[in-house]
């Protein structure tokens, strides 16, 4: 492994060596070295798959290496579960959360610790009110400690559990505590990111922070050290103040990316029939009547900042949402408003954003995912037939690249990347004529990006329709063949992206802001 050449006077304050853990049929990590020292951020990426899970799961004590050594501040340790990592300084927020909605701030931030707020054999609400306040104020929260964490946003819930772990790394002692963030910035405004960053700038100088994220600029903006994984194995180790984004991707994916990453080059013509038609949509409180198409082929982005209306368009189209007013049809024929099954059954397809609860059944398997829409095709004589069943999922495993042990793994168990091309490929395979696309690739490594990226492609080689929106402007203009674009809850412009002439952000920032 290449090694960051950079002088470091900081002691270590969490050391893996040697570390392999194997799942049948797949060696996850294969003689991992992983360092933490203190106060410092260590930026941790690789592509989905690379191992970068399964390390963090080791060292919160989540599942066991099969071989190799752990240390915390220089004592070997062996970490049952994460109950004991957190006993020891050690503690993550994931990327899910791990909150109780239905709880409070002040009772998710004590939780399983209330005992130490007694007082004469009762608990006392006013010491645990202080202890709140005190633990909340470094990471800048001042809501009601009353509120439910179902009724808070994202960033305050990411804040709660950054100071729950800080919390407990007091009351336990350990004055240098190691803090894992699993992509923390996933749900987070652009305002709210810089204030996250703010804070874990600040947090350093009690603390070390492991920061796992897709987006490389700020990997490289906010970590000293960057540690690259790729197919279970050290790559390389850089100074951040080194590190540039082009060279951190080809270390990831193995080669370097060109420069139409978008691959505007196999843009097509959309046809003439027209497959989409959204006349005089409204729904009160979210946007206002809109009218427009989409054509057979077509990849329409539709943009807009947060509360443009621009989500809950989307969502009248997939039946999840009833509009107030309007019509949708497919090829002339027109939609029940609100009923999903209904988009279903004429053909309309949904990646949605939130692809761990809305997009798989992540107890079923990758077969099963896949198969979910075309069962009955799969039967013979009224039973689904396993062979045909294992058929259709090694079809659409391979056109989709989808990376697996096998067939029967269970989606849970498959990287970010790898469950959203499960998800393209469960509509791939229902053969649907149009797709809209949530945030398609949020939350996927540079790698897996390009595998979407071509799949998009052939969706609308195909003769799919398609709305997208994406993560940025940049991957909007890029993918679509047209824009729309949306503010305060109404349709103010329409922008053709054509290949060979794609406009600027500066050219639409104008209009949506």
């Amino acid at each position: 492994m290449g090694k960051y050449d950079g002088m470091t006077t900081k002691r270590p304050v969490l050391e893996l060596q040697r570390i392999i853990k194997s799942y049948p049929g797949v060696v996850a990590l294969d003689g991992v070295d992983f360092t933490v020292y203190e106060n410092e951020i260590v930026g941790l990426v690789g592509e989905n798959g690379a191992g970068k899970s399964t390390l963090m799961k080791i060292l919160i004590g989540l599942i066991q290496p099969d071989k190799g050594s752990y240390s915390l501040r220089g004592e070997p340790v062996t970490l049952r579960d994460p109950a004991d990592a957190a006993r020891l300084g050690v503690g993550m927020v994931f990327q899910e959360g791990s909150l109780v909605p239905n709880l409070s701030i002040m009772e998710n931030l004590f939780l399983c610790h209330e005992i130490g707020f007694r007082r004469f054999g009762f608990l006392s609400k006013r010491a645990m009110r202080q202890a709140a306040y005190a633990a909340l104020a470094p990471v800048k929260v001042g809501s009601d400690l009353d509120i439910p964490i179902a009724d808070t946003t994202p960033a305050v819930r990411q804040m709660v559990e950054i100071a729950r772990l800080l919390w407990l790394s007091r009351l336990y002692n350990h004055k240098n505590p190691v803090l894992i963030l699993d992509e923390p910035t996933t749900v987070l405004t652009e305002h709210e990111r810089e204030t996250l960053f703010s804070i874990l700038d600040q947090i350093k100088n009690q603390a070390s922070i492991v920061l796992i994220s897709h987006r490389l600029q700020e990997i490289v903006e906010n970590s000293d050290r960057v540690i690259i994984l790729k197919d279970g194995k050290n790559v390389t180790e850089l100074g951040a103040e080194r590190a540039s984004i082009p060279e951190i991707e080809k270390m990831m994916v193995g080669h370097s990316f060109e420069t139409d990453r978008y691959r505007e080059d196999e843009q097509i013509e959309p046809g003439n029939e027209t497959l989409l038609r959204v006349q005089k949509l409204s729904k009160r409180g979210a946007f206002e009547p809109v009218d427009f198409s989409v054509r057979r082929g077509e990849i329409v982005s539709l943009v807009g900042l947060v509360g443009s209306g621009k989500e809950e368009v989307c969502r009248c189209i997939n039946g999840l949402d009833k509009p107030d007013g309007g019509s949708i049809a497919l090829k002339g024929k027109k939609l029940s408003p609100g009923s999903p099954s209904e988009a279903v059954r004429f053909g309309i397809g949904n990646i949605p954003i939130d692809r761990r609860s809305e997009g798989l059944a992540l107890g079923m398997t990758l077969a099963e995912n896949i198969n979910l829409l075309v069962l009955d095709q799969l039967k013979v004589a009224g039973f689904i037939s396993p062979a045909l069943e294992r058929k259709s999922a090694m079809r659409w495993i391979g056109e989709c690249r989808i990376k697996s042990p096998s067939s029967s793994t269970v989606c849970a168990n498959l990287s970010g990347g790898n469950q959203q091309k499960t998800v393209i490929a469960k509509w791939l395979s229902s053969r649907i004529q149009f797709l809209v696309l949530d945030h398609p690739t949020r939350g996927v490594d540079v790698g897996a990006k390009e595998e979407i990226y071509r799949l998009i492609r052939k969706l609308a080689r195909d003769g799919v329709g398609m709305i997208v929106m994406c993560d940025t402007l940049e991957e909007d203009i890029g993918l679509c063949s047209r824009m729309l674009i949306m503010k305060d809850g109404r349709l103010v412009g329409e922008m053709a992206c054509p290949p060979y002439k794609k406009p600027s952000p500066s050219e639409i920032i104008g209009l949506i802001v």
